[in-house]
């Protein structure tokens, strides 16, 4: 039997609640107020030609997720060697990975466990999304992976 505990079902509403707040702070560390849009719990600001999305949502009883996220082409039509493209970019780089939404949308995310975030690794994970996305966003939409 491993000697770390098993994930336990359930949603922690004060986790959240708390890791939004810190989340917030940090933003408020990386933007200016009017570079950043706010609905709904969901942070979004643009960076080159892409918009990158944050938003702190539930994982297990005693942590959260942090999202960090880039729809990078809409309504794609995913060719067998773009998908295997995708797959080997995946295999390359250290955090996040490229996925295919239900619709056919290429995305560019990176999660993080909540509960304990610092400064720097929400940092990272921002700077790494939003490099990685306007980097591909054109060559997907333009099939040229």
């Amino acid at each position: 039997m491993p000697k770390f505990a098993l994930l336990k079902d359930g949603v922690n509403e004060t986790l959240i609640k708390a890791t939004q707040t810190k989340i917030a702070s940090y933003l408020s560390r990386l933007f200016d107020e009017q570079e950043l849009v706010i609905v709904d719990g969901l942070y979004a600001f643009t960076f080159g030609t892409v918009q990158i999305e944050v938003q702190v949502i539930s994982w297990h009883s005693e942590d959260v997720l942090v999202k960090v996220f880039s729809y990078l082409a809409q309504d794609v039509t995913l060719t067998k060697e773009m998908s295997e493209e995708l797959l080997r970019l995946n295999s390359t780089l250290s955090f996040g990975s490229f996925g295919i939404t239900f619709d056919n949308s290429v995305v560019f995310s990176y999660s993080l466990a909540g509960a304990n975030i610092d400064f720097n690794e929400f940092s990272a994970a921002i700077q790494t999304v939003a490099t990685i996305a306007d980097e591909y966003d054109e060559k997907i939409q333009s099939q040229k992976v």
